[in-house]
């Protein structure tokens, strides 16, 4: 036992076994329940216009993502670099005694940079598993057809009842772009103004 934890705790696998306990801490700490599993998680979402020249943060948010960073739970990528680069460490270099420093820095290296890829292939099926789809976004909702419930509905007053699948109906504040809709008629929201809320509409034919 004692031999094990010196092989354990020497370098240069030291570091991946602490953060190995440290990962574990956590884990147990999710497992029950004292801990948000999110509560690291990193957002990487961002848009690209192909025809802007790409600024190095872009790049290196680029390359963020290629290795599936904010694609699965920031925690979970994490301990998957420590666990492949511990064992990696393990497998080349446990037998390494009383090592210099920098054949220590050499072996975390290339056992980190070896775990990151690692990583990057073992997530590559759990892209976009995770990711919660926001229900009725504003790109959902343009072109929904919607009922009127207030007396009607001007370019300065109005609501309209949108009734959602499996759930609750909304109840929208709307504006027409001219003109009114009265009271139970149709309408088709046909554009947003994020600065109010307010979903512009206009009255189905027929």
């Amino acid at each position: 036992m004692n031999q094990l934890l010196e092989i354990y705790f020497q370098m240069p696998v030291l570091p991946f076994s602490f953060m190995l306990c440290m990962i574990t801490l956590y884990w147990m700490s999710v497992i029950l329940g004292g801990l948000d599993m999110d509560l690291f998680d990193i957002d990487l979402d961002f848009d690209l216009d192909a025809d802007v020249d790409a600024s190095v943060t872009d790049l290196g948010m680029l390359g963020l993502k290629w290795l599936n960073l904010g694609e699965v739970p920031f925690m979970l990528w994490v301990s998957l670099v420590t666990l492949v680069g511990w064992v990696v460490t393990m497998i080349f270099d446990r037998n390494i005694v009383d090592p210099s420093a920098q054949q220590s820095t050499i072996s975390i290296v290339r056992s980190l940079g070896i775990g990151i890829l690692g990583t990057k292939v073992i997530t590559n099926p759990m892209r976009g598993k995770f990711r919660m789809k926001e229900p009725n976004t504003v790109r959902d909702m343009l072109g929904r057809t919607c009922s009127v419930v207030t007396s009607e509905v001007t370019p300065e007053f109005g609501n309209a009842i949108y009734h959602v699948e499996d759930g609750a109906p909304l109840r929208l504040n709307v504006r027409t772009l001219e003109g009114s809709a009265p009271k139970d008629s149709l309408v088709q929201i046909v554009d947003y103004a994020p600065e109010t809320g307010i979903y512009y509409v206009q009255q189905t034919q027929g």
